[in-house]
């Protein structure tokens, strides 16, 4: 058995702190990127592209989303492989992770034209959208896909950097992504005129440089662990035992991901049935939703580094302590963190949405549906500090139990609401849902902490 240095019992919360915060960080330039490119096209000559640009980015979202269980399961994995002072299962699950993502990047990437027909018709389907936003969208799709295997790749390296506790590494590489993409956004969008294309030119360039710095951190992580050589189980690389383990919870997770992406899906191809200027405006206001939601994941990212290095621990009664201790702690963080979003939209939510929309009709719209954003960070941070905790735990069968129940609530529900409501109607089935995930998933947590207990 290889080894690497034992963890601690304790689970303080300066642990957490330490590795919540740039987790934060690297999870909120996420959708910042999504705000630069509406900031960028809103003081163009073209600012109907932000609609646009909301619609093409319905397919990364299900592309990518869809595959973040490379991410989640990579965390998972390697916590418990460290939690069990395995560094060359650690290193095997990181090549599992990656060579998944990137053979799954090239598929799309191969299969680009019949997807992208298929999708852009479901796209249509009720749509009240012009068809010059149509072209923009499609202009964008066609640049952006050759990052697939670069983006789905480094999913693999972020779950891996996670569980290893580097998560100032991760923060490094989203930050260096995002700062990339504001540059080439402001020098094609403003700069050349490109609109919609030159978002996706910018996006795809940031995803294949984003690539390369991970690998350096991993090399990084690597050298310090007993050397760049050291620990390779190539023969366990694809071994059937492991692999069936890593595709099963990758499956699992599989289906969780594809319904929330979906449901994301749903909620913009619905936004489209009130027209361009709705479409877009929902689209600024998802940007802070997700800016919100993401932010917050950091306490959840640290739990599943913790919870996953205590379930992988080879003395059980010290991992069901130090268990208990992180969801306790990682709960009492995110519930603070929570209030401090609520606040800050409330004092600032005006100021956000003038720096981000133009004057006109699209800046009414956003004012109009921004108490829902304001909400949202109470609305969401249960649910996602719960999907830390299972990630962690591997226990992928819950999470996609959970989603299989309350995707299609959300459904049911903003097909009643939204034409009751409108807009409004919509906003509120999509809060509906987040809490049902909540709810749905916290009934499975007693079950996880006594099945541990049970173990031990």
């Amino acid at each position: 058995m290889t080894a690497v240095p034992s963890q601690p019992l304790e689970t303080s919360y300066r642990r957490i702190f330490a590795l919540a915060w740039p987790a934060s960080v690297a999870a909120s330039v996420t959708p910042l990127l999504g705000a630069v490119d509406v900031w960028a096209l809103a003081r163009s000559d073209r600012p109907l592209d932000i609609a646009a640009v909301g619609l093409a980015s319905v397919i990364f979202s299900l592309i990518y989303w869809s595959f973040g269980f490379i991410r989640m399961s990579v965390a998972g994995l390697t916590a418990q492989a460290v939690g069990a002072e395995d560094e060359g299962e650690t290193r095997a699950a990181l090549v599992r992770g990656a060579a998944i993502g990137a053979g799954v990047g090239l598929v799309f990437v191969v299969l680009q034209f019949p997807l992208g027909l298929l999708a852009f018709k479901a796209l249509a389907i009720g749509a009240d959208v012009s068809a010059p936003t149509f072209d923009a969208a499609r202009e964008y799709y066609s640049i952006r896909i050759w990052g697939a295997p670069f983006a789905l790749a480094s999913y693999a390296a972020f779950g891996w950097l996670t569980a290893r506790e580097r998560t100032d590494y991760l923060m490094i590489v989203s930050v260096f992504i995002t700062g990339l993409n504001i540059v080439l956004d402001y020098w094609f969008v403003i700069g050349f005129g490109w609109g919609a294309a030159g978002v996706a030119a910018g996006t795809l360039i940031a995803e294949v440089a984003g690539f390369f710095a991970c690998l350096v951190f991993v090399a990084m992580v690597l050298a310090r662990n007993g050397g760049l050589g050291a620990y390779w189980k190539r023969a366990e690389f694809f071994a059937l035992k492991k692999l069936r383990r890593t595709l099963s919870v990758n499956f699992d997770i599989f289906i969780r991901t594809l319904l929330l992406a979906f449901s994301f899906a749903w909620f913009i191809q619905r936004s489209g049935a009130f027209g361009d200027v709705t479409l877009a405006a929902n689209q600024v206001l998802l940007q802070l939703f997700l800016f919100t939601g993401l932010a917050l994941d950091g306490t959840a990212i640290a739990a599943e580094t913790l919870v996953g290095q205590a379930m992988g621990s080879r003395d059980l009664a010290r991992g069901l302590a130090r268990y208990s201790s992180a969801v306790r702690r990682t709960f009492v963080m995110a519930a603070f963190a929570a209030l401090v979003f609520v606040l800050l939209y409330w004092l600032a939510g005006d100021a956000l949405i003038a720096l981000l929309t133009p004057q006109g009709a699209i800046r009414e719209a956003t004012q109009a549906y921004m108490p829902w954003v304001i909400i949202s960070p109470l609305i969401v941070v249960v649910g996602f500090q719960l999907d830390g905790i299972f990630i962690g735990a591997t226990r992928a069968r819950e999470m996609r139990n959970s989603m299989i129940v309350t995707a299609p609530v959300f459904l049911a529900s903003s097909l009643w609401l939204a034409p009751t409501f409108g807009n409004h109607g919509l906003w509120a089935a999509f809060s509906i849902y987040f809490l049902l995930r909540a709810v749905t998933l916290g009934v499975y947590l007693p079950r996880l902490k006594s099945t541990f207990a049970n173990q031990a």
